[in-house]
């Protein structure tokens, strides 16, 4: 607290973390969920050509089976490799940093962390084994799956501990979306495609406080 012309000014407090910071964080997710939109497609049909065995597909030649499952495995890897691209230098740096910001993002971020950091990996080694191994690569394509439905779960709970914290209604939707996605993939594309879309508002109303803060002479109070 100081005095300037017998007015009392009080000063941000130390811990108290700027716009410009979760403006970073929210542009680090947005930048990182683009990618998981574009790579969406291609784990949806990657995931259902890659699961399916070449016995049921005998009824079409047994040839044509095979080469289901190997279309299903390179979009696996195509959309993998996008997606981890978006996820490790993007995506998990921001929720990193906004659970830095603030703790009430912690236990999404650890969920997310974990399960996408090491289901991505391993969705991506069964999908390169697939075409060596076959149905043996299959264990790996299981585990990834539940690894990567634990990251998606933090996913869920970072959707609404944002509309909580942003008051911004499209999270919940969200959030709300990636539920039901879990039984309509489509809708769970639906869901990043509002998140990016959110992300973007919060980044707006940040910046423009930040601008007004900026030309505003300065009171010393927290806006």
């Amino acid at each position: 607290m100081a005095s300037q012309g017998g007015c009392v000014v009080l000063s941000l407090q130390p811990t108290q973390p700027s716009r410009e910071l979760y403006v970073e964080a929210f542009k680090l997710l947005r930048n990182g969920i683009l990618l998981q939109i574009l790579a969406s497609p291609f784990l949806i049909i990657g995931g259902v050509l890659s699961s399916l065995s070449p016995r049921p597909l005998a009824t079409i030649g047994l040839n044509h089976g095979v080469v289901l499952i190997g279309v299903g495995a390179v979009a696996s890897i195509i959309g993998a490799v996008i997606a981890l691209i978006g996820l490790y230098s993007m995506f998990l740096p921001g929720v990193k940093k906004l659970a830095e910001l603030n703790p009430v993002f912690k236990t999404s971020k650890d969920m997310i962390r974990f399960g996408y950091y090491y289901g991505m990996i391993l969705l991506l080694i069964g999908a390169v084994t697939l075409l060596v191994l076959g149905e043996a690569s299959i264990a790996f394509l299981i585990l990834a799956t539940i690894l990567l439905f634990i990251g998606y779960i933090g996913l869920i709970v970072l959707s609404f501990k944002l509309e909580k914290v942003e008051g911004e209604s499209l999270y919940m939707v969200a959030g709300i979306l990636f539920i039901v996605g879990i039984f309509v993939d489509i809708l769970a594309l639906v869901g990043w495609i509002l998140l990016y879309i959110a992300l973007g508002s919060s980044i707006r109303k940040h910046s423009i406080v930040q601008l007004q803060t900026q030309v505003t002479p300065s009171t010393g109070l927290p806006v």
